[in-house]
C-alpha cells in the first residue's frame, strides 16, 4: 500500500470515529432548555408553515433544515440532533482540504482533536446553531485559502476573466458559507468583521485590490444576497421582512449586552479552555509563538482570529459555554499543525527532550479523552460548575443549566394518563415561559395549553407550575401534588387529579 492510500485510510478512520462518537446514544440526553425551544418552533413550522425571524432564537437555517429532517424521518430527539451531528462530522472531514497549509501530519492531528474534543463533540450532539457556525467558518477559510493560492498562481494583478475558473468556485463556496452563517446565528456578524479586517489588510499589503478583486467581490455579494434573501424572505414570500433583519439582530444583541442578560466574569471561557481543552490550548499557544517567528501568514491569521474571538466574547455580556467553539476552532488548527511538525522531529532531539515531550503529549491527550468521555457519555444532566478557593465566581463547564432526567418521569406519567383518556387537559404555566423543554415533550398532546403566568385557579386534569409559595395555585381537594427538578436550582410542581 502506497503512502497516499495509507494516509487516506487513516483520515477516513478518524472521520468514522467522529461519526460513531457523535451518533452513539444521540437521543439519550434530556433536551436542554434551548433545544426544547428550537425543537418546538421547528415542529410548529413543520405543522403550519409559520416562521418569523426573532433574534432571540437566531436565524432560519436551523429551523428550515430541521423541519425538512422532521418531514423525512419524523420528529424526535434523534432527528432534531441529527443534522448538528452531521455538521460535526463534516467539520472533521473538511480538515482534509487544509492539509497543504496544516501539513499532512498536522491535518491528521487536527482532525483527530476535533473528533474527540469535549467541546466540539458535546455541541455536535446538541440541537443548537454553533456547530453550524463553526462548520461554515471552516468552509469560508478553506475557500479563502484555495482562492489565495489560485490568485498567487495566476498573478495578483491579472485582471481578466481568462484566469483559472476554479477561483470563482471558491468565491462561490465562500459566499455560500458566509450567507448560511448569517442565516444561522447573529455572531456570524462578529466573525465576518474579524475576517474582513484581516482580508482587507492582506489585500492592501499585497496591492491586490484591482479589477479581478472587484469582480470577485461582486460575484461574492450576488451569491451572498441571493441566499440571504431566500431564507429571510421565507423563500421569496415576504420581501418586507428583509428590511428589519440586520437592524433587529444588532439592536437586540446590543441590548442584551447592555442589560447583561447572561452576564459573567471576563475570564468565563478560560476555565473551559483549561479544564476541557488543555491539549489544544497548550499547543495552540506554543505553536502560535512558533509560527509568528516563522512568519507563517496563515497561522498568524489563525492566531489573530482566535485571540480576537477570545477578547470579544470575553467582553460581551452573553456568557454561555457553547460560544467557546468559535474561540477554539482557530486554536485547534494551530495546535494540530504544530503537533504535526513537532512529533516527527522528536527523534532528532535529545533523549531527555524527546521523552519529556512525548510524556506531556500523552498526559494531555489522556486528560482530553477522559474529559470528553465524561462530559458526553457519563454526566448528562448534572451541572459541572466547580468552585475554586479564593476565586469569587464559579468555574463554568460545558453542562449548563441542563434539564434533569426527572422531566422524563413527568412525561411518562402524562403518557400513561393520556393512554386512559386522550382528552386529558393539561396546563403548563410559568412566568416568562420558563417551562422549557416541556412544550417539546408535550407537542403532540392536543389538550395541552401553556401560559406565561401562573393563574389563580385551574380545572385542568394535570397542572404544572413553578414550585414556589407565591405561585400556589388554587385547585380542588382531589388534586395530588408532586415536585420535580426541571434543572438545577429550579423546581416545579405537578398537580394531578387522583384516581
Amino acid at each position: 500500500m502506497n503512502q497516499t492510500k495509507r494516509y487516506l485510510l487513516i483520515f477516513l478512520a478518524i472521520v468514522l470515529l467522529a461519526s460513531a462518537l457523535r451518533f452513539y446514544t444521540l437521543d439519550d440526553r434530556v433536551f436542554h432548555h434551548d433545544e426544547g425551544v428550537h425543537g418546538y418552533l421547528t415542529y410548529k413550522l413543520l405543522k403550519n408553515g409559520a416562521y418569523h425571524y426573532d433574534p432571540t432564537y437566531h436565524g432560519p437555517f436551523l429551523y428550515y433544515t430541521t423541519a425538512a429532517a422532521f418531514k423525512l424521518f419524523g420528529d424526535s430527539n434523534f432527528t432534531a440532533r441529527m443534522l448538528p451531528a452531521v455538521a460535526g462530522v463534516l467539520l472533521v472531514a473538511l480538515i482534509y482540504a487544509l492539509r497543504d497549509v496544516l501539513g499532512r501530519s498536522g491535518a491528521l492531528a487536527t482532525a483527530a482533536m476535533i473528533a474527540v474534543s469535549p467541546s466540539f463533540l458535546y455541541y455536535s450532539r446538541f440541537f443548537r446553531n454553533d456547530t453550524y457556525i463553526a462548520l461554515f467558518s471552516l468552509i469560508f477559510v478553506i475557500s479563502a485559502v484555495k482562492y489565495v493560492k489560485l490568485r498567487r498562481r495566476s498573478g495578483w494583478h491579472n485582471s481578466g476573466w481568462n484566469d483559472d475558473w476554479y477561483r470563482l468556485i471558491y468565491v462561490g463556496t465562500g459566499a455560500t458559507a458566509g450567507a448560511l452563517a448569517v442565516c444561522t446565528k447573529e455572531n456570524a456578524y462578529i466573525i465576518a468583521g474579524i475576517f474582513f479586517l484581516f482580508a482587507l489588510g492582506y489585500l492592501v499589503t499585497k496591492r491586490a485590490i484591482n479589477r479581478t478583486t472587484i469582480l470577485d467581490t461582486s460575484f461574492f455579494a450576488l451569491i451572498f444576497l441571493a441566499i440571504f434573501t431566500l431564507f429571510y424572505s421565507r423563500f421569496f414570500t415576504d420581501f418586507d421582512a428583509l428590511t428589519s433583519v440586520v437592524p433587529d439582530a444588532i439592536s437586540h444583541w446590543t441590548e442584551m449586552h447592555r442589560i447583561e442578560r447572561i452576564g459573567g466574569h471576563w475570564s468565563f471561557y478560560l476555565p473551559i479552555l483549561v479544564r476541557y481543552e488543555l491539549l489544544i490550548t497548550v499547543f495552540a499557544l506554543i505553536g502560535g509563538g512558533y509560527y509568528i517567528e516563522k512568519r507563517n501568514t496563515f497561522m498568524i491569521f489563525l492566531l489573530y482570529w482566535g485571540i480576537t474571538s477570545l477578547l470579544i466574547y470575553s467582553y460581551l455580556q452573553e456568557k454561555v459555554p457553547w460560544l467557546v467553539l468559535h474561540i477554539l476552532l482557530p486554536f485547534v488548527l494551530i495546535a494540530g499543525a504544530y503537533l504535526g511538525e513537532l512529533v516527527p522531529t522528536l527523534s532528532k532531539r535529545s533523549r531527555r527532550v524527546e521523552a519529556a515531550t512525548i510524556a506531556v503529549v500523552i498526559l494531555l491527550a489522556g486528560l482530553f479523552i477522559q474529559q470528553s468521555i465524561f462530559i458526553n457519555y457519563c454526566e448528562n444532566t448534572e451541572s459541572d460548575e466547580i468552585t475554586i478557593p479564593k476565586i469569587p465566581y464559579p468555574v463554568h463547564g460545558l453542562i449548563y443549566v441542563q434539564t434533569t432526567s426527572e422531566v422524563l418521569d413527568v412525561v411518562d406519567f402524562i403518557d400513561q394518563r393520556l393512554a386512559g383518556d386522550p382528552n386529558t387537559s393539561i396546563l403548563i404555566a410559568a412566568p416568562d415561559n420558563d417551562y422549557w423543554p416541556l412544550p417539546w415533550y408535550t407537542r403532540n398532546y392536543a389538550g395541552c395549553g401553556y401560559l406565561n403566568h401562573v393563574p389563580e385557579r385551574s380545572d385542568a386534569e394535570i397542572v404544572i407550575v413553578p414550585d414556589k409559595d407565591k405561585y400556589n395555585i388554587t385547585l380542588g381537594w382531589e388534586y395530588s401534588r408532586k415536585t420535580f427538578t426541571l434543572r438545577p436550582g429550579y423546581d416545579m410542581a405537578r398537580y394531578y387529579r387522583s384516581d
